[in-house]
């Protein structure tokens, strides 16, 4: 009985995410947004978080560009389909009107995250 409520709270979970990922692409911002896709135990994901990550919703390309999160298991399922897979954490995929704009493959520091991202979304 406690694995039937275990692997309805996994599907009810995994619902909820599918459900927040397709309302960012579908109703945010111009249908853009930068999917990262992490890992729980990834200390470079972690090193993001702690210096781009805490700040990056303040910033005018977050309202260009908000942040969606996946763990890189779960991304291997991902309903979007025409996105290439990754196999390295943190990825930042940039999406705009549905296909993909760029991508940043791992995090050194931040300025060179930050002059990768301008040569993504600049116009």
């Amino acid at each position: 009985m406690d694995m039937i409520k275990i692997s309805l709270l996994k599907v009810l979970f995994l619902s909820l995410l599918f459900i927040k990922l397709t309302l960012n692409f579908s109703y945010g911002n111009d249908n853009s947004s930068m999917l990262m896709v992490t890992e729980r135990t990834c200390l470079v994901c972690k090193i993001w978080e702690k210096q781009i990550g805490k700040i990056y919703s303040k910033t005018e390309i977050a309202k260009k560009f908000p942040i969606s999160r996946i763990e890189i298991k779960d991304f291997v399922n991902y309903f979007k389909k025409d996105l290439k897979i990754t196999k390295i954490t943190p990825t930042f995929i940039f999406i705009k009107n549905n296909k993909e704009k760029g991508r940043i493959i791992g995090y050194t520091n931040p300025e060179m995250f930050w002059w990768q991202v301008d040569e993504i979304v600049g116009e």
